[in-house]
């Protein structure tokens, strides 16, 4: 049984698995220049002390902020080594950066996004909690002012008050790349989810030409999640074993590729945001991205490898030992998923699929949780008909609400949108996309990117107009109306796709010698490459009820061996009965990433 905490959040895990063998590939060029480097190293200290002093004292001048060099722990997660350390909202103590609150117990995680700042004598990092869990949930009304805080490194007598959280289970080492994580460029961030999106389009159409997915059963996805997987793989790849992933995963090379993942993997982070409300509660919109790539202990790796993962994921290298003990391997790579997923993903890799053989697994994990910015009256949900692929018709409880959301129509098709929300104020930065088709089958086969860009478009022209005035009544004061409201009926719907193993699609789709032995080129990994891609498993799972959206999944690649008037009203309601199968796509607003979809075509059948 999950925790009341798991059943309330998204999560989403992907992972790479990389093992040593035998290849004819030559070396060649990868990522930056480099030459082998043995993945070992020393883990940095953590603590034990813990002080018990933090920076509270608030003088009235206002010193001078000096930037500092950036060092390894922006964009890592840290753990405060000092009971009740104290927030501020500026980086500086001073009259203008306030005491927020809850000051953080010894052990509380954070994540941190930008720093180093010196000021006031202290070294300043922005941070925001890695969890809520175990902080004072009635003092956080200030995330929704600031949606950040800032914490000193230590005290002015050099004892540590935040440590790197590294590392992040017992038994794991850090081999640190030279690379510092690449500025984030918005315009890169737009263009990798286009990648992605259009990969993820190609991939829903080969599953189902190839009968993966039936098409009389549910099934839902991670284009996100399968795209970074591959994408940390593609890091290391040379030749045409580059050129075909780079067709497959739509991008023009790694130029591209690395910083527009970079950039989308740090856009989507900043989605973060708690608040509270009226009555005093405190709500959550979580959008988490880690990664990490696990590494068999005095292995050669080239640098340019190591430098391209940390500038590009944010990650660095902890060594574990395959050869020694691949269970113990595969426990420390669980722990990590689990805790990077508040435990929803406990054991992602089974027992036996860790062998002595491995040399390399990259995992990606994504944590979620949204709530709809508008949530279902849950007393207005009844059970209404469905009527499924064959004609046949079955009862499912159906939400229903109306509100003044966008509505667009197409040849064959009906869309409306939901927004999630983040607690600020005219922020909904998540979105779920409805489509309703007149015919499903024949309308996945003829979905492309350019054709979800269309309803997409359609759907952000048609809120752009949401609060045109077409009608006035009346004389003085005139009372006049929005365009329409949508009346959505929608079934609550729990969908899992568990053990695809996507290889012979991703062959079929153009990725061939990534998954050949005697063909792969993985040489900017190691060199002579001796990897290729053996095995792409991929579940996921998704929730959807009145109060929002819970969602799981997991990818792993195995590299193997070779006035007076009141309330405007609605001119007219435009009623959207989800009641045939249909489509859903959930995303990013701001980039257009599609974090899952999926397809409805039996609402009855739960997970």
């Amino acid at each position: 049984m999950h925790s009341e905490l798991a059943r309330r959040v998204v999560v989403l895990a992907a992972v790479i698995a990389l093992v040593a063998g035998c290849s004819t590939s030559s070396p060649s060029s990868s990522p930056g220049a480099g030459s082998p480097t043995p993945s070992q190293a020393t883990p940095p200290a953590t603590p034990t002390a813990a002080p018990s002093a933090s920076p509270a004292a608030t003088p009235t001048a206002t010193p001078a902020e000096t930037p500092v060099a950036l060092d390894p722990f922006v964009g890592k997660v840290v753990v405060t080594v000092s009971d009740d350390l104290v927030v501020r909202s500026e980086p500086r103590v001073s009259d203008d950066s306030i005491m927020l609150k809850p000051w953080l117990p010894t052990g509380t995680e954070l994540r941190v996004f930008d720093g180093p700042v010196s000021a006031s004598g202290y070294v300043w990092y922005m941070v925001m909690p890695v969890s809520f869990a175990g902080l004072d949930w009635s003092n956080l009304a200030w995330w929704q002012r600031i949606g950040h805080g800032w914490v000193a490194m230590a005290g002015k007598d050099g004892e540590p008050w935040i440590a790197l959280a590294e590392p992040e289970i017992a038994g794991i080492e850090l081999a640190k790349a030279s690379a510092a994580r690449d500025p984030a460029d918005p315009a890169a961030a737009k263009a990798a989810a286009a990648s992605i999106n259009a990969f993820g389009l190609d991939l829903l159409r080969a599953m189902l030409a190839d009968g993966t997915l039936k098409p009389d059963e549910n099934a839902v996805f991670s284009p996100t999640s399968i795209a970074l997987a591959l994408a940390m793989a593609r890091a290391g790849a040379n030749g045409e074993t580059a050129s075909q992933m780079d067709a497959v995963l739509h991008t023009s090379g790694w130029d591209a590729l690395g910083p527009g993942l970079n950039a989308l993997d740090q856009a989507l982070t900043f989605r973060d945001a708690a608040w509270e409300d009226e009555e005093g509660t405190v709500h959550q919109l979580a959008l988490r991205i880690a990664n990490a790539a696990f590494a068999q202990r005095g292995w050669e790796i080239l640098q340019s490898y190591l430098d391209a993962i940390a500038s590009t994921f944010g990650g660095g290298l902890r060594l574990v030992d395959y050869r020694a003990d691949p269970d113990a391997a595969r426990k420390v790579i669980n722990a990590w998923v689990s805790r990077q997923t508040m435990e929803r993903i406990p054991e992602l890799l089974p027992q036996g699929i860790v062998r002595d053989d491995n040399r390399l697994w990259l995992v990606n994990a994504i944590y979620l949780k949204a709530n709809w910015a508008l949530e279902f009256d849950r007393s207005a949900t009844k059970p209404l008909p469905f009527t499924r692929l064959d004609g046949s018709r079955v009862q499912v409880p159906t939400m229903s609400q109306q509100a003044t959301i966008p509505y667009a129509s197409g040849t064959g098709w009906k869309a409306t949108e939901l927004r999630y929300t983040s607690g600020r104020e005219r922020s909904t930065p998540l979105a779920m996309t409805l489509i309703l088709p007149d015919d499903l089958v024949s309308f996945e086969k003829k979905l492309t990117a350019s054709g979800l860009r269309n309803i997409v478009g359609k759907l952000e022209t048609a809120d752009d107009h949401l609060d045109d005035q077409v009608a006035c009544e009346g004389t003085e004061p005139r009372c006049c109306h929005h365009p329409y409201d949508v009346k959505v009926l929608l079934p609550r719907f729990g969908i899992e796709t568990g053990g695809i193993d996507l290889v012979e699609i991703l062959k079929s789709m153009g990725m061939r010698h990534a998954v050949d032995p005697s063909a792969a080129d993985f040489s900017g990994i190691t060199s002579p490459s001796e990897l290729y891609i053996g095995a792409v498993i991929h579940q996921a799972n998704i929730d959807v009820d009145e109060k929002g959206t819970t969602a799981a999944a997991a990818t792993a690649v195995g590299v193997s061996t070779t006035g007076g008037c009141g309330p405007s009203g609605p001119y007219k309601v435009i009623t959207l009965r989800l009641n045939r199968p249909f489509l859903f796509v959930l995303r990013d607003v701001e980039t257009g990433a599609i974090l899952f979809m999926g397809r409805v075509v039996d609402p009855s059948v739960g997970r």
